[in-house]
């Protein structure tokens, strides 16, 4: 099932729309994550340490709902209207969902 979401994703592009969007996302996180490292060699207070570290997470959850969003948009919504083993592709998003929430 992955490689046909992988050709569906290839042929639809199911989060081109927001790629920009995450990929920018993606780079603030980046950037969070070397503050958090500056932060732990220079010593900073613990709270402060972890309430960045729980910033960059919510950040990257976010992030994932995007994908995910598109994703169910895109190449799950076409696979059901294909009728593409419908039942195996939702079961992947949900093991995906599942994942996200661990």
């Amino acid at each position: 099932m992955q490689d046909e979401c992988i050709d569906c994703h290839a042929q639809h592009g199911s989060y081109q729309e927001h790629k920009k969007k995450i990929l920018d996302g993606l780079r603030r996180v980046e950037g969070q994550v070397r503050g958090v490292q500056r932060m732990v060699e220079e010593e900073r207070y613990c709270v402060d340490v972890l309430n960045q570290i729980t910033a960059a997470r919510m950040a990257l959850a976010r992030l994932a709902m995007i994908v995910l969003k598109d994703h169910a948009k895109g190449c799950v919504s076409k696979a059901i209207e294909q009728k593409d083993s419908a039942e195996e592709i939702l079961d992947e998003m949900m093991e995906a969902i599942k994942k996200m929430l661990q």
